[in-house]
């Protein structure tokens, strides 16, 4: 039964609703005219091969598991191929997950205007961050998740009321509940394998909830063959499609060197730009983890109080169970991942949810002192500077937004992390159009360029689609790189000079010499190497198109791509090495 404090309505109440909406009416349309991520088109582009009898790993290489392919196949059979439409879902998801979240502490007396306010914050925290974290595995697999966690609380509250009472809860039922929990947990285990870390936490935690040993191992026999069933139905599609043997190449023969290249990430000056990105809001972790220690210890103490009441019980394990969940995020997402931006909105909206139910017991039960007070005003002021929404250039956007779909322009205007200059690569597009190309006549070398592939409707030269980032993370693997190159029908190869290592003022440089369509520092000297030394026969600004000249030539290195004074210096020194040996 519902306490009074979730039911009343007050005029705060009606204040944050307006706000509510306000802010979902200023932000929805901006947030679906903005670009997709690289990975969401890289992901696309699986599941248009899939889905037109192309098999997977072996026609395009992929590091992950199939679920996120699998979800793109469903989705664009439903909605299309457009970028706003699967922002659209991607909203619709998001939206849902949110809802889980707000109605979370609903037993722990969470007040309407409370319930809001979080609702407040979790939006407005998804529409603060980049394109980079949108339609991304790890938001994904929050509901899922959430849905799991949900089930294991209904799980609890029946098994421990079966014991207060001396009800006896079948076996069978037991199971059947378990049995749904694991099938959503391996939905978000397929998606992103790290979802078991919280997954654990949360069942472990509700272990010594419980506290009946026998029905706890039916629930568990029944969350492992959940799992297990989802986990066999997708190998057996994978068998059937004929992408088992190479997925278990990828796994054992690429993942261990592409996953360990990928712990290299976490470096001072990509920690700070993280930070900076997120800010103000990975903050609140500094909140949150105390407040679910507290939460988990508070209820140890409650438990051991002889005269309890059911329905604070109740609340306090739901507190342990979000606290639970929300640390085993916190704990996979920076201990077993890379620094990525995609990796954290999950456990920072986790943290909003905690930290919303605590401040609204507090203000109803005891009322916020003036260091909460001060606190919620000093963050709420740095959310108001920071917040996209409120940027003059991007208010002006909202009614082309709302009345035309994305193009080059809003694009450029839109994205809050610039990894593509729009406007330029549009131009790219508009020259490729012009050469009448076919499937595997196009290779993207930066993993930036990715877009053009459905906007020419062409399929890659080759398997690897992100083609610098795994020649720069496997570089054990550069052999079947190269003749995966070498073997291709590629006509045309474009690269992008910032993603190459060139700074913006390199990469957009004009050359001093007319006969010079690269840039200045643009290594010309550099001969028979892919794809540098192919001629340019296309420039706007740092994307470069090549024509290709057979041989192929050779991969330069696995870095960053050298200026025109460092290969001199190569050669001078590669000469001064000769006339040595030559002279002893």
């Amino acid at each position: 039964m519902e306490s009074q404090p979730a039911r009343q309505i007050t005029g705060l109440t009606w204040v944050a609703l307006i706000i509510f909406f306000l802010i979902l009416i200023l932000n929805v349309p901006l947030f679906i005219r903005m670009p997709l991520a690289t990975d969401v088109v890289l992901y696309d582009l699986q599941a248009q091969m899939a889905l037109n009898d192309g098999v997977l790993y072996k026609d395009m290489f992929e590091t992950n598991l199939p679920g996120i392919v699998w979800l793109h196949m469903l989705v664009r059979s439903l909605v299309g191929m457009s970028s706003d439409a699967i922002r659209i879902v991607d909203l619709i998801i998001f939206s849902g997950s949110a809802l889980l979240l707000m109605l979370w502490n609903r037993r722990n007396q969470l007040s309407m205007t409370g319930m809001i306010w979080i609702g407040i914050a979790l939006f407005s925290f998804y529409f603060s961050i980049s394109e980079w974290s949108h339609f991304q595995r790890d938001t994904l697999i929050l509901f899922p998740a959430l849905a799991a966690v949900w089930l294991r609380r209904r799980q609890s509250d029946q098994l421990i009321e079966n014991r207060q009472t001396a009800g006896k809860r079948s076996f069978a039922s037991v199971w059947r509940w378990a049995f749904l929990e694991g099938l959503l947990w391996a939905t978000a285990f397929w998606i992103k394998p790290f979802v078991a870390v919280p997954a654990l936490c949360v069942w472990i935690g509700s272990l010594f909830i419980i506290r009946q040993p026998k029905k706890m191992l039916i629930d568990f026999s029944g969350l492992l063959l959940g799992g297990l069933a989802l986990g066999a139905a997708g190998s057996y599609w994978m068998w059937q499609n004929g992408a088992w043997p190479a997925f278990y190449e990828t796994f054992t023969e690429w993942n261990p060197e592409y996953v360990a290249a990928r712990k290299a990430g976490w470096e001072p000056l990509r920690f700070a730009q993280f930070l900076y990105r997120f800010y103000p809001w990975v903050f609140l972790h500094l909140i949150a983890v105390p407040l679910a220690l507290m939460a988990i210890r508070d209820y140890w103490k409650y438990r051991g109080n002889s005269e309890r009441d059911t329905l604070v019980e109740s609340g306090k394990r739901d507190s342990v169970l979000l606290a639970l969940m929300y640390l085993g995020w916190v704990v996979q997402s920076f201990a077993f991942q890379h620094l990525f931006d995609y990796v954290h909105p999950p456990s920072l909206l986790l943290a909003i949810t905690l930290i919303g139910g605590y401040l609204d017991n507090r203000y109803q039960n005891e009322g916020l002192n003036w260091g909460w007070k001060s606190g919620l005003a000093f963050f709420l002021m740095m959310v108001v500077l920071s917040f996209p929404g409120f940027r003059p250039n991007r208010m002006m956007l909202w009614k082309t937004c709302l009345l035309n779909s994305s193009n080059a322009e809003l694009k450029s205007q839109l994205a809050l992390l610039v990894q593509v200059d729009w406007k330029d690569l549009d131009a790219v597009k508009q020259f490729l159009q012009s050469q009448n190309l076919k499937d595997g006549q196009l290779h993207c070398y930066n993993s930036t360029l990715v877009y053009l592939y459905p906007e020419l409707a062409v399929r890659p030269a080759t398997r690897f689609v992100f083609f610098d980032s795994v020649l720069i993370f496997c570089p054990n693997h550069r052999k079947e790189l190269y003749k995966a190159v070498n073997e291709s029908q590629q006509k045309y190869v474009v690269t992008d000079l910032i993603d190459s290592g060139f700074n913006r003022q390199m990469a957009l440089a004009i050359s001093p010499d007319p006969k010079q369509t690269t840039p200045t520092d643009y290594p010309v000297s550099l001969k028979g190497a892919y794809p540098w030394s192919h001629p340019v026969v296309f420039r706007s600004g740092r994307y470069l198109v090549h024509k290709i000249e057979r041989p192929i030539g050779r991969f330069v290195g696995v870095g960053n791509l050298p200026t025109e004074a460092q290969v001199k210096e190569y050669y001078r020194q590669q000469k001064k090495k000769k006339q040595t040996k030559q002279s002893g």
